[in-house]
């Protein structure tokens, strides 16, 4: 696992003049990031929702802000970012891919207040901590995208296109409080609230809309001492997407919509312990439980809805020899059950299945300068999202396992060396990935399409097959800190009738090449992206036209397998970044430019059933950024 604080993570050179933890997860290896600029990411060959994000442990199932460019959790809250990729522990599941957990910092002692602006947020927040006993955190953020929208269309029509007059409604709260009972024993609750609605006008009697929500709760008490560690809690996730069309259609007005919900309610309980004169032994153990409530894909009003319970007990064990020996453990049991409820409120159940988990982690040090280390995962995962774009526009729709969906699974192991010579350390490894049951929803890639109303005849599932090899070098000097990440890959899909017939095609994202550099001095940064073009696959799909003579005539125009190579992404981001106290007030600043070289980056590909045209969007154009944090 590669874990940074909030001072590296915001050094990444972004739109928003600062980064974020998913902007700093597209920087490491074993990393694909979707469409350039957006905060999509692919880990070694999993589909982008077999990645699991917490906050302070709880999933954050509606992660991006402002169509992708960045994350909902703000940036005055978060303390570290921690990005695993394999050897899994813990009582987290329900994810094949990789797990970004992302921790809310404690308060400082004394009361402080600030304030932010950067491209796209204004921000405010205020802490106080009262003798180290009681301390209070509040955090807002709001988005004036929809005035800086209609400025940049009205100064630069040709800059933004296809998708007309826009009304965004975008911000995030977050709040939290804690309580010391005694000495290692706190008393803690929390909550995220984030929305994103969007609305867009392509044309006169044309309307567009689309919108995801996630509301949070989370409350724990925990208890750490020296060798131990216990905790329970409970938490509240919602999560809600919608979309909606509204097109005059030969004289009538035709509407569409498209809404689904998740309600879901955990109780966790979990300890760790260390034994022996050294503490050369760990021992960790928990349980968890989830109850949601799916309401997957209504259309106008109208679906199903799924009562889902999801229980898992875990152990794991460690034995660690400093500066020689690290290896841990684990196994998860998951129990999971799916009961349908019809309209008429018949219940019926669906689906009862256990499964088991396997996850090792071992680092062995052969010199002081260089070490062994490898990882082997079985996992499995129920809640599957349908993907619209890579963003998160459009479907983005989770809905659970049935009889006919079944569990996504993935079956993984790497074997790589680290090394580390003073100021300079790296590491090389190769991974080899198999995964079964994945879900490929047929119409992912269609900007606003009414296909989206018949969904569930158009999912299917088949396998995947990665294998690649990683690279990361590091610099830290007195002055001078530099990153370059380099990812060497295959990734195939096989065995979806919709695509190919079930012969193996590219995956979604199948970039070969994907390198990442960057440096840092004094407060200037530079930052290089190079990502080799992917392949457009898609379900074939047909259309109509009529001749003269009423002559009808079928032409397909979405050639599934390769449809269309994506050019190279190339991008250069240059900053600066300041830091300035004047009495008891902080300034910090950060200034900078997203591609520099204006490269054009693309989007997305889509066809226009109207003019008959391949058209391509690109949202990432040269940027100037600036970000301004004000703190007392």
């Amino acid at each position: 696992s590669l874990e940074a604080d909030i001072e590296a993570v915001r050094a990444v050179v972004t739109p928003l003049g600062e980064g974020d933890p998913v902007k700093w997860v597209q920087t490491l290896p074993g990393v694909v990031t979707g469409a350039d600029g957006t905060t999509s990411f692919y880990v070694r060959g999993g589909n982008m929702s077999n990645n699991l994000i917490t906050l302070d442990g709880v999933p954050v199932y509606g992660y991006s802000h402002l169509l992708g460019l960045t994350t909902s959790m703000p940036q005055s809250v978060v303390a570290t970012s921690e990005l695993q990729k394999g050897g899994f522990t813990g009582l987290d599941n329900n994810f094949t891919a990789s797990h970004l957990k992302i921790t809310t910092r404690n308060p400082e002692k004394g009361f402080h207040a600030g304030a932010s602006l950067n491209n796209f947020f204004l921000g405010a927040s205020a802490e106080a901590n009262i003798k180290d006993r009681v301390s209070l955190m509040a955090s807002f953020r709001v988005s004036p995208l929809t005035w800086e929208y209609r400025a940049v269309k009205g100064m630069l029509p040709d800059l933004i296109s296809g998708l007309g007059d826009l009304d965004a409604d975008i911000g995030d709260i977050y709040a939290k409080a804690r309580v010391k009972i005694i000495k290692g024993l706190w008393v803690e609750a929390s909550t995220l609230m984030t929305k994103d609605e969007y609305q867009f006008y392509p044309a006169e009697n044309s309307r567009d809309a689309i919108g995801w929500t996630n509301t949070i709760g989370l409350g724990r008490i925990y208890y750490e001492r020296k060798k131990s560690f216990y905790e329970i809690g409970y938490s509240y996730n919602e999560y809600g997407s919608s979309q909606e069309q509204e097109k005059l259609y030969r004289g009538e007005t035709s509407l569409l919509s498209l809404s689904s919900g998740l309600s879901e309610k955990t109780f966790h309980a979990q300890g760790a312990n260390r034994f022996g004169k050294e503490e050369r032994i760990s021992i960790g153990y928990g349980f968890k439980s989830r109850s949601s409530t799916f309401a997957p894909g209504y259309v106008d009003n109208q679906g199903k809805m799924s009562q889902i319970d999801l229980k898992n007990l875990h152990l794991e064990a460690g034995y660690n020899i400093p500066e020689k020996l690290d290896v841990k453990a684990s196994v998860r049991y998951n129990m999971f059950s799916n009961i349908f409820i019809s309209p008429s409120k018949i219940v019926k159940k669906y689906n009862k299945q256990g499964n088991l988990e396997e996850s090792l982690r071992l680092k062995y040090r052969i010199t002081p300068h260089v070490a062994l280390e490898g990882t082997f995962d079985n996992l499995v995962q129920y809640y599957h999202t349908l993907e619209g774009l890579p963003v998160g526009w459009n479907i983005d729709m989770m809905l659970p396992s049935d009889t006919t969906l079944r569990p996504e699974t993935a079956l993984q192991a790497t074997l790589g060396t680290s090394l580390s010579f003073g100021k300079h350390s790296g590491s090389v490894s190769g991974f080899y990935k198999k995964m079964k049951d994945l879900v490929f929803f047929e119409y992912a890639s269609s900007l606003f399409d009414k296909e989206y109303s018949h969904w569930i005849e158009n999912i299917d599932q088949g396998n995947g097959l990665s294998y690649g090899a990683e690279f990361l070098y590091e610099y830290c000097g007195r002055n001078l800190y530099a990153r370059a990440s380099y990812t060497l890959s295959k990734t195939d899909r096989s065995g979806f009738e919709c695509v190919n017939e079930g012969a193996a095609f590219h995956a979604k994202f199948d970039r070969r090449h994907v390198f990442n550099a960057m440096a840092r001095w004094r407060g200037f940064s530079a930052a290089v992206t190079c990502m080799s073009g992917h392949w457009e696959n898609g379900a074939a799909e047909t259309y109509p036209l009529e001749f003269f003579g009423n002559i009808m005539w079928v032409p397909k125009y979405y050639s599934s397998v390769n449809n269309y190579h994506m050019p190279t992404v190339f991008r250069l981001d240059l900053g600066y970044q300041i830091s300035l106290k004047t009495g008891p007030v902080s300034h910090d600043i950060n200034v900078g430019v997203c591609n520099v070289t204006n490269h054009f980056n693309p989007f997305m590909l889509y066809f226009d059933g109207e003019k008959e045209t391949w058209n391509m969007m690109a949202l990432l154009p040269i940027l100037p950024n600036f970000s301004y944090r004000v703190s007392f």
